[in-house]
């Protein structure tokens, strides 16, 4: 989708004025700096004409923010494949896809669960979501991304050192919530969800 409504910018700055105010309090903390090496699969549900399922090693690179409020906790960062997909499709791209939004907990590991779950909200900025539905055409979309961590490295590699036990098992679904239309048959396709499993690793920050 190419452009969103004016009351949507205005609540984002309302957004990011909340985020500011809350941040500083809670600045001690510092951002937390992530690194998600995985495996995407496209395309395995409600699969387009002309498109394949797709599999993909992909790179995420995420820098969350937290504040003084639990539901609060801005987020930034980028995905790309280096190595392409498996099938050459629309979804064959090298091309980064940026984002940022906010990360709503929904369960928490505390100090010695082994899952954790959360649902970011995002806007992102990637190849293929322009009007001409074109790879090389950058579009905007609001995307949810619902997140299971399994925390091994805190409930079994911690012996190991620091670094190890903050590394995390996890596996995502991603939804366009703002799906253009298809070209052929005119409509907007609302369940076309992508999927990821992989390692994450996160450095700084408040430990889970």
């Amino acid at each position: 989708m190419s452009s969103f409504r004016p009351g949507f910018a205005a609540l984002m700055l309302l957004t990011l004025s909340m985020t500011l105010s809350a941040y500083r309090a809670d600045a001690q903390s510092g951002p937390a700096f992530e690194l998600q090496p995985g495996i995407t699969i496209t395309d395995f549900v409600s699969v387009p004409e002309r498109t394949a399922s797709n599999t993909a090693f992909s790179l995420r690179f995420t820098t969350r923010f937290p504040t003084s409020l639990r539901w609060l906790t801005p987020v930034a960062g980028a995905v790309f494949f280096p190595y392409g997909s498996t099938t050459n499709t629309i979804r064959n791209t090298d091309a980064p896809t940026i984002f940022i939004g906010n990360v709503f907990p929904l369960l928490s590991a505390g100090s010695s669960g082994w899952l954790s779950m959360e649902l970011p909200l995002l806007i992102a900025h990637a190849p293929g979501t322009g009007p001409t539905g074109e790879i090389r055409d950058y579009g905007r979309d609001l995307v949810i991304l619902p997140t299971a961590y399994l925390h091994l490295g805190q409930r079994a590699l911690h012996e190991f050192g620091s670094v190890w036990s903050r590394l995390k098992v996890f596996a995502q679904v991603e939804q366009v919530m703002t799906p253009n239309k298809d070209a052929l048959t005119g409509k907007r396709d609302y369940f076309s969800p992508i999927a990821a499993f992989g390692m994450s690793l996160t450095i700084g920050g408040q430990r889970n």
